[in-house]
């Protein structure tokens, strides 16, 4: 296991995650509201979907009702939280691997992988992008999600990283750029990539209120190109 799965493994505690998404309230449960928002805006209309690092299941849990949904993540323990917090009939959530999808013929319209490829070397998250593609239909929609290193992210890295038991300036060791994306998802085998970046001011604006935080959020998302938002969004076909 590398330092990175260590870490998760190890210091993050179950659930850890998704108990800052359920306080409902501050910068932190806005940046991850208004990025899952953002997410399940740009992955269509799938009838089924896989969520790659799901953690401890918030993603599907929260915002993908009525579509059928599997998480996989590398923690048992975080598989194990998201089970018993959000598992249902068509919410589920493993540990298995993408071989064994693969092997057992799985396909999906829609994979997601959200603030994931930033924990991997260039090389494995090609390899992993490339696995993705092999389990979505031939119409079917990649979406990603990774830390800007053009934006102010660098900055907002070093503020988490005092308040987080795992120290991000160590694990983020892949640092995208709009290119670098592209250049990865090229090398991946997809077409018809499109990257942009999102989430710029409106999570910070949450110490106003949230309201002031899904108007700035409005603005945002209504202009054609930011460029200064903190992520890179990806969309892509197989």
């Amino acid at each position: 296991m590398d330092s990175a799965a260590y870490d998760y493994e190890n210091r993050i505690p179950p659930g850890f995650y998704d108990r800052v998404y359920q306080r409902k309230s501050g910068v932190r449960y806005c940046w991850h509201d208004l990025k899952f928002r953002t997410v399940a805006s740009h992955v269509g209309a799938p009838r089924r979907l896989l969520d790659i690092g799901c953690g401890p299941g918030t993603f599907i849990g929260n915002y993908l009702d009525g579509i059928e949904a599997l998480g996989l993540d590398l923690s048992a323990s975080q598989i194990g939280y998201a089970t018993s917090t959000y598992g249902t009939a068509g919410h589920r959530f493993s540990t298995q691997l993408l071989g064994a999808l693969a092997a057992a013929g799985e396909r999906f319209d829609a994979v997601t992988m959200i603030e994931l490829i930033e924990h991997l070397t260039p090389d494995a998250a090609i390899e992993l992008l490339a696995q993705a593609r092999g389990l979505l239909t031939p119409e079917g929609r990649l979406v990603v999600t990774t830390p800007n290193y053009r934006s102010l992210w660098p900055l907002i890295e070093l503020g988490v990283n005092a308040k987080s038991p795992v120290n991000y300036i160590e694990q983020h060791i892949n640092k995208y750029r709009t290119g670098l994306l592209e250049d990865h998802l090229e090398a991946a085998g997809y077409r018809d990539i499109r990257v942009k970046t999102v989430l710029g001011f409106a999570p910070f604006a949450a110490v106003l209120g949230l309201g002031v935080a899904n108007a700035v959020h409005a603005v945002e998302t209504g202009l054609r190109y930011l460029g200064i938002g903190n992520l890179l969004l990806a969309t892509a076909r197989p």
